[in-house]
């Protein structure tokens, strides 16, 4: 039995074409904080950390360096092309040096 072109990219796309990682963080003073598969991480305002290439659970922990301002991080899983996506461990702190943490589930 032949199978159609058409149809065989699109089964090799459906098998592949899945699940990248991004933890994003959305802060408007610095943090510093680690991540399992990545080491250190530190920076000031906005930031998205690609982390496609980690082939499991992602924990992380990131905290503040001052006493004021706001913290939010969370994991963008994207599945199906990006047509999904799931938000894992979305924590946000205002606390003076406040610390989050969370896994990918």
């Amino acid at each position: 039995m032949k199978w159609p072109i058409p149809l065989c990219l699109g089964l090799v796309l459906l098998l592949t074409g899945c699940d990248g990682k991004v933890l994003v963080i959305e802060s408007d003073t610095d943090w510093e904080g680690s991540i399992n598969y990545g080491g250190s991480i530190s920076g000031a305002g906005n930031a998205s950390i690609d982390l496609s290439d980690v082939p499991t659970d992602v924990c992380w922990v990131v905290r503040k360096t001052t006493d004021f301002g706001t913290l939010r991080v969370y994991l963008e899983d994207e599945n199906w092309f990006g047509l999904s996506d799931e938000i894992d461990g979305d924590l946000t702190t205002t606390a003076p040096q406040g610390e989050v943490s969370g896994c990918n589930e």
